[in-house]
């Protein structure tokens, strides 16, 4: 299957909440490595579906653009929304872009992340100032401890 058409089956069934075909998307070792609530090797994508994002909010849009791929590596930009359901955030839209990049294999995801620009949904959906700090330095953790940064914690 084309990159373009592979993220926009995987973006399509997460928003429909249809966690089998989101994982049927991904090769057998594929782990989709979510900004907010953490890594999903491939068996435990129907339940992030299910158990994260349809619990935590509804009514997803998920746009995918210029997706690109040299069939190794693929990136897509996107513009991500949906309504919470989280407490306190009920019924307010948070809305996200970013940029996804997956490695490729055999024509699957074996590695779906996210550069995203998560603050602003956040912030949309009511969170405290607190409440974004421990997301964004979750972030930094795993930022910080990518070989690829290494050499620019030196300056």
């Amino acid at each position: 299957m084309e990159f373009s058409d592979l993220i926009v089956e995987m973006t399509r069934a997460i928003s429909l909440g249809d966690g089998s075909g989101a994982a049927a998307c991904f090769t057998e070792d594929g782990v989709y490595h979510d900004v907010f609530y953490g890594d999903f090797p491939k068996p435990d994508i129907p339940r992030m579906v299910s158990d994260y994002f349809h619990r935590d909010a509804e009514r997803f849009k998920w746009d995918v653009y210029n997706p690109m791929s040299d069939g190794h590596v693929g990136y897509a930009r996107y513009v991500f929304s949906y309504s919470a359901k989280l407490a306190g955030a009920e019924g307010k839209r948070g809305i996200f872009e970013g940029v996804a990049v997956c490695e490729l294999s055999q024509g699957l995801i074996s590695s779906y992340r996210e550069v995203a620009n998560a603050a602003t949904g956040l912030h949309m959906l009511g969170f405290s100032p607190e409440r974004l700090d421990k997301i964004v330095s979750r972030e930094v953790s795993e930022l910080v401890g990518r070989s690829e940064v290494v050499s620019h914690l030196d300056g």
